[in-house]
């Protein structure tokens, strides 16, 4: 009776030892189950951040892409990924000498030191923080995780901010560093910037996994901040091309098509842009019945901005032309005209010519090249010797002092030929000038067919001289020739 008992007992017990063996291995593969399920829902979300990330990154390259909303597209993907209290992009400038907040989003604590006054009122108003980020920018030499992080190439991670000398300490909590983590972004072999993240929302640490997901996040952002810019430079340049486009069409239609007539005399004129826009101008004036006036003039510098002086000089120079028969008096008018308004690294280089149906020639010369004048059938050619300065140095005294007319009484035939130094001045493939020896060896093998060939003729020449090197000043010239 006692042995059956006994063993009953120990039936008993090893039944209960199986039940609770069989139960806790119950509850340890349910509590594995439960894990495995929130791991895989944990990674089901993340797959869902990453995939909207990329579609919102495709979504964004339309036809005019906005940067802004490229950026928030990487700061916020980047947040939601790692549970970040705030992000922020910082980008090179254009001088590679400093990092600028390109985007702030949430609170991001101040990588550099301020003072406790003005931390106080960032900490209370989330948008004095980002307003303050974004203009306090960061220099490359800075002891701060952004820029070693952009100056090296490599990624930071922080798990303890707090211990850790390069992050600046606050008294206000809001602005204190806890945790953080920063990572290049960079296309190829450039250097863009760095991404980075602070604090995370339920005041845990990042971890390493964290750090490897934001590289990746980042690499990608890289790419597409790059090409963003490619687009948007791209975008830019054909608005450009546009609106040089447009201000050579105005210029066009403000240089003469052609030479007016003028009683007794046969007139031929020629530009040909170094760029898009010139800096060159000629023009035909009539003066009054009598007279006709004739300007050449070279802005100093290329392409837009000499091209609008051009347009002012012309503009000037129509004004105070009709009815004043001298040039040096018109050119001191123009001068003062313009001075206040010209920059002081521009000047204007001008010849004004007046001819009358007598065959008188007056001109005046402010700084320009000679004008050559060609007699008894280009067998003799010389220059018109004028004293004169620039125009747009001197506001008046000098320049009204300095310049003269200088007149001269042409012959039949004979022709007066003026240029910019885009023409004397051209170089060939080793670097010669095309030089006025050239030039003059032209006018005499062109110049008895007619103005009009001359100056054809000169261009030509001087085009073929130049072969093999680019063009790199305008060449303008113009032509006079007293009829028989």
């Amino acid at each position: 009776m006692h042995i059956a008992w006994y063993f009953f007992i120990i039936g008993a017990i090893l039944s209960i030892s199986v039940f609770i063996y069989i139960r806790r291995k119950l509850k340890v593969s349910q509590d594995l189950q439960v894990q495995l399920h929130k791991e895989f829902n944990a990674l089901q979300q993340e797959k869902k951040i990453i995939y909207d990330f990329l579609h919102d990154l495709g979504e964004a390259f339309t036809e005019e892409i906005d940067r802004e909303y490229l950026l928030l597209i990487i700061v916020t993907c980047a947040r939601k990924v790692t549970g970040a209290r705030g992000a922020a992009i910082y980008l090179w400038d254009a001088d590679r000498e400093k990092l600028i907040a390109a985007i702030i989003n949430g609170t991001f604590p101040p990588p550099l030191k301020v003072e406790n006054a003005i931390a106080d009122q960032l900490a209370a108003k989330a948008e004095d923080l980002e307003a303050f980020l974004r203009l306090e920018a960061i220099p490359a030499q800075s002891n701060t995780v952004i820029a070693e992080v952009a100056q090296t190439g490599v990624g930071i991670y922080a798990e303890r901010a707090e211990l850790d000398e390069r992050f600046p300490w606050f008294r206000q909590k809001p602005l204190q560093t806890e945790t953080y983590l920063a990572v290049p972004l960079h296309y190829r072999e450039e250097q863009l910037g760095v991404l980075a993240l602070a604090n995370r929302e339920d005041s845990k640490s990042f971890s390493k996994s964290d750090f490897d997901l934001i590289k990746a996040v980042a690499d990608q952002a890289a790419y597409s901040l790059q090409h963003a810019q490619i687009y948007t430079q791209l975008t830019e340049k054909k608005k450009l091309d546009h609106e040089i486009e447009v201000a050579r069409e105005i210029q066009r239609i403000l240089l003469p098509s052609e030479a007016p007539h003028m009683e007794g005399f046969n007139c031929a004129a020629l530009n040909i842009p170094a760029q898009q826009v010139s800096g060159d101008y000629f023009d035909f004036i009539q003066v009054d019945e009598q007279r006709w006036g004739i300007a050449v003039a070279d802005v100093s510098g290329k392409g837009v901005p000499a091209s609008i002086i051009m347009a002012m000089c012309r503009s000037v120079l129509r004004s105070k032309a009709p009815g004043n028969p001298s040039p040096a008096q018109v050119l001191r008018d123009v001068n003062r005209l313009l001075y206040p308004d010209i920059r002081e690294d521009m000047f204007i280089t001008m010849i004004y010519l007046v001819i009358d149906q007598s065959g008188t020639l007056t001109l005046a010369r402010a700084g320009h090249e000679a004008a050559l004048w060609c007699r008894e059938h280009f067998k003799h050619i010389e220059p018109i010797e004028a004293p004169g300065i620039a125009l747009g140095i001197d506001a008046g005294d000098v320049f009204d002092e300095v310049i003269k007319d200088v007149t001269v009484q042409l012959s039949p035939q004979d022709t007066v030929v003026v240029y910019t130094d885009g023409i004397n001045e051209a170089l060939d493939e080793e670097g010669n000038e095309f030089g006025q020896d050239q030039l003059k060896a032209v006018l005499r093998e062109a110049g008895p067919q007619s103005v009009d060939f001359l100056v054809q003729a000169i261009v030509d020449r001087v085009q073929d001289f130049s072969k093999g090197h680019p063009q790199n000043d305008d060449i303008t010239l113009a032509a006079v020739q007293r009829s028989d």
